[in-house]
């Protein structure tokens, strides 16, 4: 095996930054990672990943088969339909999904966050290194970028990444002209464990996949349950997959949590005369978010009431301004540290997991030297920002619409999703994902 050309430094251990580490390790470029993170399981938390085809098939590109696989089999149950409901529960818009072989690339997978994190740690104890929260970089001879951590280190390699996430100080240093602004959107989220009761009196819809419902005046929610094949137990998948091994402690019980969750939105003045709602505590968000959905369907205030006060948080809807391209230099972005977007299409991860699969090739092209390193950063940067913040925008009309205040534009909204509805043909147009 011969010797690494390059020597790639990628600040952060999220979603993108693993996928890119887990590729270059895979073709033998010499790869760290640093984490902020003082270990793996610090922050090991949060909701469903929806990973779309596109994304499948980034992390396939870069995972070895097996852990390939092992993602697969670390999903949960894929969704049957998408529906679009008003706050009555009235029908307006059902999508069915297509019934696609499980362990197939071209399939939507619901992961949790915490499930797809281990898949992406397996065998990288030696590459990424916790307790490194990122301050600065510099150049240095020879060509070289180094970078500085806040406990005195520092790291210097060829090329630096920045995956380091929506607050990316890489971002902040590498281009300081990079906007993130607050979308005047306040999301209060929360979920409640699945039992037989929750079952009963939860709106049916959400047991077939994503569900929006539309409120008045502005107000919005989404919900999705997560459940597994054989809950409690390893999953059929895992136990033959082509004759990938996999072991069931592989599946913790905190990767196959089921449960029901959903996010309520509004406009942060909807929420009036409260105020400073990210410090509010569960059993407080609940209340607001009860006293905005008086009207709303009994199924729906029922997640609410129920959700474990622990898991409300609140939180601002925030998204990047797009930019030009800038001047390529060996320091470059990836995710949300160059295109955070609003959660209302669902699609940050798989653009991060897209960006990852692109700089995974350009990289092993240098490597090999194939390309050299500046222009074949240009010709990334270039394409990334064009898909990029072509989602960023995707993202932001969405979140709009959803939100939209006016009577009539709802009733807009509303009147074309039944028209669609009774279209198969148009529904194609409602189901699409990077």
């Amino acid at each position: 095996m011969g010797r690494s050309r390059l020597e790639v430094i990628i600040i952060g251990a999220g979603t993108g930054g693993l996928c890119l580490a887990q590729g270059l390790v895979a073709d033998n470029v010499a790869v760290r990672v640093f984490e902020r993170d003082r270990s793996p399981a610090d922050r090991l938390q949060g909701y469903r990943l929806g990973i779309s085809a596109g994304g499948s098939r980034a992390l396939q590109s870069c995972l070895p088969d097996a852990l390939f696989k092992k993602f697969v089999a670390s999903s949960a149950k894929p969704s049957r339909s998408v529906s679009f409901l008003d706050h009555r529960l009235n029908r307006l818009l059902v999508i069915d999904l297509p019934r696609i072989r499980h362990a197939t690339v071209d399939n939507d997978r619901p992961v949790s966050r915490v499930a797809l994190r281990r898949v992406l740690l397996d065998g990288l104890d030696d590459v990424v290194h916790y307790g490194k929260r990122f301050i600065a970089f510099e150049d240095a001879p020879g060509g070289a970028v180094t970078a500085h951590f806040e406990d005195g280190s520092s790291a210097t390699g060829d090329v630096l990444i920045g995956a380091d996430g929506a607050g990316s100080r890489v971002r902040g240093q590498l281009l300081p002209q990079a906007k993130r602004v607050d979308t005047g959107i306040m999301i209060i989220s929360g979920k409640l464990g699945l039992r037989e009761s929750v079952r009963e009196r939860t709106p049916p819809a959400i047991w077939r996949g994503p569900t929006l419902i539309f409120g008045s005046k502005g107000r919005f929610m989404f919900a999705n349950a997560v459940e597994y094949e054989d809950a409690g137990r390893q999953p059929a998948a895992a136990r033959n997959m082509d004759g990938c091994d996999i072991n069931r402690d592989d599946f913790r019980s905190d990767d196959r949590d089921e449960y029901v969750m959903w996010g309520f939105s509004a406009r942060r003045e909807g929420f009036a005369p409260l105020r400073n709602l990210e410090s509010f505590g569960g059993d407080d968000l609940k209340a607001s978010v009860l006293a905005l959905t008086e009207d709303w369907h009994p199924k729906v205030r029922y997640m609410v009431r129920r959700a474990d006060a622990s898991t409300v948080t609140a939180f601002p809807a925030k998204t990047s301004v797009p930019i030009p391209p800038w001047r390529t230099r060996n320091v470059t972005l990836l995710g949300d540290a160059i295109h955070n977007m609003t959660p209302f299409r669902g699609i940050g991860a798989n653009i991060a997991l897209r960006d990852a699969a692109a700089l995974r090739k350009a990289l092993v092209a240098v490597d090999r030297g194939e390309q050299d390193l500046i222009p074949t950063l240009a010709q990334y940067e270039r394409e990334m920002i064009d898909y990029g913040f072509g989602a960023v925008r995707a993202s932001l009309k969405e979140m709009e619409r959803l939100h939209a205040e006016n009577n009539l534009a709802r009733a807009v909204t509303k009147t074309v999703f039944r028209a669609v509805d009774l279209i198969p043909p148009l529904k194609n147009a409602f189901h699409g994902s990077p």
